[in-house]
């Protein structure tokens, strides 16, 4: 597989020693330019859009906005970034909404900065990475994402009454 051309990143998160160690292993073992940090939504929302990264490495848990609305908003607006989602916060919930917004990787923090490597890694030749607790939680709903939309449309005689 050829490996895609992601050189430009930007990290979300908002815990300075888990940021610290990202900046860290992305400046020493990769080929990467960190293109912005930020620790917060709103700032990150902004900061990304401007940048126009190849990678982000977000966070769920996030002042202001949080990493699925990021997500989100990044794969509509920057459809070519990729997102990888590295957080503590993993449940069934998180996953399906990150999973329902395009997410290209989602590691779990206790995976360590080896996890983000292989998400990293898996991303840059145009391929998913999740950690294998995620995997597990992945396996009731995955095949159906793909075949319909993350909401029911309305239907029969009273559909028009239930449009938004």
């Amino acid at each position: 597989m050829i490996a895609r051309m992601i050189k430009r990143v930007y990290l979300i998160e908002d815990e300075p020693m888990v940021l610290d160690f990202c900046m860290e292993y992305i400046k020493n073992y990769t080929d990467m330019e960190i293109v912005g940090t930020s620790s917060n939504g709103q700032a990150a929302l902004k900061g990304s859009l401007e940048a126009k990264p190849d990678l982000v490495i977000v966070d769920i848990r996030l002042p202001e906005v949080n990493g699925l609305e990021i997500l989100s908003i990044l794969k509509r607006k920057l459809p070519d970034c990729k997102v990888v989602i590295f957080t503590a916060t993993v449940n069934p919930h998180t996953v399906r909404v990150a999973l329902q917004g395009g997410v290209d990787g989602f590691v779990e923090k206790g995976e360590g900065l080896d996890g983000l490597r292989k998400g990293i890694e898996a991303v840059k030749t145009d391929k998913r990475y999740f950690s294998p607790h995620i995997k597990r939680m992945m396996t009731p709903f995955e095949e159906d994402l793909s075949s319909r939309p993350p909401f029911k449309l309305a239907s029969g005689p009273d559909a028009e009454q239930k449009k938004i």
